[in-house]
């Protein structure tokens, strides 16, 4: 009868009350429980008709009876499922990666900005920082840093690394005014929270000079070179602040970029590009007198590199200080001298400089000793760009007058085709259309028709023997090599071609070049159409010769002119009729007169610096050795009175 008392009295409670308030009722109130009486265990039938009392037996079997668990109160149920779990720092990482990763930036902030503060860090802003600016977002970047900032979050060492880091990958801080000013500000708070890091510990971790060497970097490519001085001398002189290897480089490198982007007429690009190589030098003098009161700062290819570089744009003085470099730390010494043992290992970008600074230097034969050094000692480390350079200053010697160049050039190209074969960096040492049309060019100088011809053979895959007089076997076939090795030759390989058939005065090699020249065909190799035959054939404009692409094609056009005029005889009323091959020729001729007719208003004005003479012209010569002759006279006759 209790009971149904209490059920009745719960029910008439659910229908009363709403269910907010009997929430509240059941967490606040305990159930009314009836007080029932013991009443003892009923004793089996079977014992009650022996009229004997039952006695427990001994099971081992029996469980002892376990206390059932008051039941909690339903409030505390429902608030403990819905109270979500806390997540931890790590896990928010986690999830801000993901949703990154799956290019949702903006929903990876807003899901960080919408988090609890105490499952955030300044790890996990770092991170989006790190992601915003993968997405080249850089302004968000800066976004991120200061929606940190005012969450109570205090930046760190990787955060301002991450900052910068993040500023250096822009290309370009033209338009960006405004960003560069606020990257400005966040160095500025970096030397502020390094200043209160060292009144606690001046040798803290946290303080150290990545910031500082990206900053650098985003100065160097933004063009405010003298901020960036005042950043380099704003650092310490020793300690964890002080300059490292990585900030030598870059303020190296920076006085390259300083030469590279000069600007106005020549006399302003001298100026400025002599005035980064002195600047060059001061660093460098610095960067040595760290080095012996540190040696543990240490030094690179890439740090020979970054001196090499801005002073080949220097005066001959810094010409000199650089091969003292390179003669001290790389082991490579000029002819007749004994270099120290190499102490920094040689790499392909700091071999490439060093070629590039022996021609600019106009040390051609300093270039080919290096490269045959290396040819016989470290092989491995050339490749095809570092025989380009060789095989430019076999182009630099070939117009001083010597005519052994050309087949020297030729036996290079020869050890490149042969060690493509034998090598494992065989792709590295494949020469291009630009290898090939160098040593043409030397081919041209030294007046060599036969060296020429197999340089063409090389490249194309034809025989020069189907194309001589007398050649039986018809049209002159290609043979076909792997993919990339049948070169077509351009302009301005062909320009090199009948240019050195012409020098000859060879009525035989002339007409060989005529035949090569209608096989090709003028027309496309002077309006430079890219073929392709099934990926065998390739023509391609060569690297080195794309800026000067239209000089080669009047070059050439003018050069198959002159030949076929050579070859063919004017028409007169005597003249005999031409022949088919002679009718072919003519047909030439007609293509390249029309290309000049056509392009007569785009004739290049400058001259490629492979086609100057650098002892000057016959007349030029002629002049200068009147000039000397008059002045010897001049002192003579002084010296008589």
């Amino acid at each position: 009868m209790l009971r149904n008392a209490n059920t009745s009295l719960g029910a008439v409670k659910r229908h009363l009350l709403p269910s907010s308030s009997r929430v509240r009722l059941a967490s606040t109130i305990s159930p009314v429980r009836p007080t029932i009486p013991s009443v003892p265990p009923l004793t089996p039938a079977s014992n009650l008709s022996t009229g004997s009392r039952a006695r427990p037996k001994n099971n081992a079997n029996l469980k002892p009876k376990t206390k059932l668990k008051p039941k909690r109160s339903e409030g505390n149920s429902v608030d403990e499922q819905q109270r979500p779990r806390r997540l931890r720092p790590h896990e928010v990482s986690q999830n801000i990666t993901k949703l990154c990763q799956d290019r949702k930036v903006d929903e990876a902030v807003e899901y960080l900005q919408n988090l609890p503060l105490d499952a955030q860090n300044t790890i996990n802003w770092n991170i989006l920082i790190y992601h915003a600016s993968n997405a080249r977002r850089f302004r968000l970047a800066h976004q991120v840093y200061l929606d940190m900032k005012r969450r109570g979050f205090k930046p760190i060492l990787t955060t301002y690394a991450t900052l910068m880091g993040a500023f250096n990958k822009v290309d370009s801080w033209e338009g960006r005014t405004k960003l560069l000013q606020d990257v400005h500000k966040i160095y500025e708070s970096y030397l502020e929270y390094i200043a209160t890091v060292k009144e606690h510990n001046p040798q803290s971790p946290e303080i150290s000079t990545m910031p500082c060497n990206a900053y650098i970097q985003i100065l160097s490519r933004a063009g405010d070179y003298q901020r960036m001085f005042d950043v380099y001398n704003g650092m310490d002189a020793e300690g964890p602040f002080s300059p490292d290897r990585i900030t030598y480089t870059n303020m190296l490198r920076a006085m390259y970029s300083r030469g590279v982007s000069a600007s106005g007429d020549d006399e302003q690009i001298q100026k400025i590009r002599e005035r980064a190589a002195s600047d060059a030098r001061l660093i460098w003098r610095h960067y040595m007198k760290r080095l012996e009161a540190n040696p543990d700062i240490g030094i690179d290819a890439l740090s020979i590199s970054s001196i090499v570089q801005p002073l080949t744009f220097g005066r001959p003085a810094d010409h000199i200080v650089a091969f003292d470099i390179i003669r001290e730390y790389c082991g490579l010494a000029k002819p007749g001298e004994t270099a120290p043992p190499a102490q920094v290992e040689l790499s392909r970008p700091l071999v490439q400089d060093i070629l590039w600074l022996c021609n600019t230097a106009q040390k051609p034969r300093l270039c080919v000793h290096f490269v045959q050094h290396l040819m016989a000692h470290q092989p491995d480390i050339l490749d095809h760009g570092h025989f380009d350079h060789v095989l430019t200053a076999y182009g630099s010697l070939s117009t001083m007058g010597t005519f052994t160049e050309a087949s020297h050039a030729l036996q290079v190209l020869e050890w490149m085709l042969e060690r493509e074969v034998t090598s494992e960096l065989g792709p590295r040492l494949r020469p291009g259309l630009t290898a090939y049309t160098l040593v043409l060019t030397v081919c041209w100088r030294a007046k060599d028709w036969d060296t020429a011809l197999r340089t063409f053979e090389l490249m194309t895959g034809y025989r020069a023997a189907d194309f001589a007089d007398g050649a039986t076997g018809g049209i002159p076939q290609m043979t076909q090599r792997s993919q990339g090795r049948n070169l077509t030759p351009d302009a301005a390989a062909m320009s090199c071609l009948v240019r050195t058939a012409l020098e000859t005065g060879d009525p035989a090699a002339q007409r060989q070049c005529a035949r090569i020249v209608c096989r090709l065909g003028a027309a496309p190799l002077l309006t430079a159409e890219d073929k392709d035959d099934g990926g065998r054939r390739a023509h391609r404009v060569g690297v080195r010769f794309q800026r000067d692409q239209a000089y080669y094609a009047h070059k050439m056009a003018r050069a198959v002119v002159e030949l076929v005029d050579a070859l063919v005889p004017k028409k007169t009323e005597d003249a005999p009729p031409l022949g088919p091959e002679e009718r072919e020729w003519v047909a030439v001729r007609s293509e390249a007169k029309g290309f000049l007719s056509a392009h007569r208003e785009h004739r290049p004005k400058s001259t490629p610096r492979l086609e100057e003479q650098p002892l000057g012209s016959a007349a030029g010569l002629a002049a200068t050795d009147s000039a000397v002759e008059w002045a010897r006279i001049h002192r003579e006759q002084k010296s008589a009175r």
